[in-house]
């Protein structure tokens, strides 16, 4: 059984300099709980989990956080390093088979289907994707120019998302190095090995990217049913 989980902690979070000045963007609370611990209770909705952050920018935040935390180890990857270096530099804390996934990304995704997807499936590594609502309404016209309908933000058809809750067998390091892009190369080499299949999560998923994002989640919360906890 897979029990050992990274989570990818270290980027800047450029894009909420409103936050990400004082805190690493996977440190920012939503209802007074970091999106790191929100991920993780996640995952400790599906049995008990150890968790490995690859930590970067303002590691000593997190580390502080997690200090007490016994089933969670702080691993400090560097500033400027990319994702498939951070999971390269973990090699030798690494199991045999392990999940890896953003930590400021928060989704529904049913943890023992993925799982149980990848095994059966005999994966070297496995992605979790879904199709994405679109940002923007959509507005359709005639040949006349004349308006005849407007979609409010509606699923995009035919197109599917990386949303992380990757799991891999040790054999992926073979596809990484310390200046990996884990999205770019490796994957594209594993899919031209054929040792790349795709678990499609059709629930709720939401990055945290930019502070409109940020404001969403918290809504989210506030209601008192956030969807990223909601696995019916």
């Amino acid at each position: 059984m897979i029990k050992q989980v990274v989570l990818l902690a270290g980027g800047k979070g450029t894009r909420m300099r409103e936050m990400t000045e004082t805190l690493p963007k996977p440190m920012v609370e939503i209802g007074g709980i970091p999106v790191l611990e929100h991920l993780i209770n996640i995952f400790n909705n599906f049995g008990e989990f150890n968790f490995l952050i690859a930590s970067g920018y303002k590691s000593e935040i997190i580390e502080k956080h997690f200090n007490n935390h016994a089933n969670v180890k702080v691993i400090y990857t560097g500033e400027e390093t990319l994702t498939g270096g951070r999971v390269f530099k973990l090699s030798n804390y690494l199991e045999e088979e392990f999940i890896v996934t953003y930590g400021d990304g928060l989704a529904n995704v049913n943890v023992a289907e993925l799982i149980n997807f990848h095994s059966v499936n005999k994966n070297t590594a496995t992605i979790t994707v879904t199709n994405p609502i679109s940002r923007f309404g959509l507005v359709e016209f005639d040949e006349n120019s004349l308006v005849t309908n407007f979609t409010e933000k509606p699923k995009l058809t035919g197109v599917n998302i990386n949303i992380g809750f990757f799991v891999f067998k040790r054999e992926v390091l073979e596809y990484l190095d310390e200046n990996s892009v884990l999205e770019t190369y490796p994957l594209i080499k594993l899919t031209k090995d054929k040792k790349l299949k795709a678990f499609q999560h059709k629930g709720y998923f939401e990055p945290m990217d930019t502070y409109r994002e940020y404001l969403q989640l918290k809504k989210y919360w506030e209601s008192g049913n956030p969807p990223w906890l909601n696995f019916k």
